[in-house]
């Protein structure tokens, strides 16, 4: 039976001031820095407290869609460590993820928060660094990049902030070595780059994944998350 859980609701809340908003130009400390583009809001106003393990027998996953007691699952599913903490809540509507997601690590600090609407990524995506540092910042319009994307060491140095539009790089690329030596810097417009460009972004950060895509010489290197 569906458990209702009040309490990790609570964490939705708090969530939503991050994520399913207006997103607008606006200034905030390094931890809770966001891109200036507009979205509307997703609506997770029918989503019911419910929340299920994602262990949890009767829940199964079939063609992107989770079912529950053979019903399209509304509600959150959650994930936890052996030792009982909390690893991930994520909410659903019709069996689609839609809404927050949160993860942790096993001592409870935030990893990440991703955005999503009727299974895509769609508004802001943030996450940090075991120690706190902010380790990517990123928007997403129905799954395609949007804005500014930015991406830290561990360290807390900067290593790429991007300008994408409609998922493709657009207006000034800027990427720097570990020591802050600055190895990318040029602009891109209507497929064509002008600048520094020593080299490629084809690596990743520490233990965090990375999908390459490549795109025409003229077009540049692009990365996603």
């Amino acid at each position: 039976m569906v458990q209702k859980e009040r309490s990790l609701f609570n964490i939705f809340t708090y969530s939503c001031l991050f994520g399913m908003i207006l997103c607008v130009s606006c200034t905030v400390n390094k931890k809770e820095e966001t891109v200036s583009t507009v979205f509307e809001k997703v609506d997770t106003s029918q989503i019911p407290m419910d929340t299920v393990s994602s262990i949890d027998s009767t829940l199964h996953l079939d063609n992107g869609i989770y079912y529950y007691s053979n019903k399209p699952f509304s509600g959150f599913i959650k994930e936890v460590y052996e030792n009982k903490a909390l690893k991930s809540i994520a909410s659903y509507y019709k069996g689609m993820q839609h809404g927050i997601t949160k993860t942790f690590y096993p001592d409870g600090k935030e990893r990440d928060t991703r955005s999503y609407k009727e299974n895509v990524g769609y508004g802001r995506h943030f996450g940090y660094w075991e120690n706190g540092n902010m380790k990517f910042d990123f928007i997403y319009y129905y799954d395609k990049r949007e804005g500014i994307q930015k991406q830290w060491y561990e360290s807390g140095s900067p290593y790429a902030f991007l300008n994408f539009q409609e998922d493709r790089e657009e207006g000034m690329q800027h990427a720097w070595r570990e020591n802050g030596k600055v190895y990318i810097n040029y602009e891109v417009k209507d497929g064509f780059r002008y600048g520094l460009q020593k080299s490629a972004l084809c690596y990743t950060l520490k233990d965090e994944q990375v999908k390459t895509k490549i795109v025409p010489k003229e077009q540049g290197i692009a990365f996603k998350n």
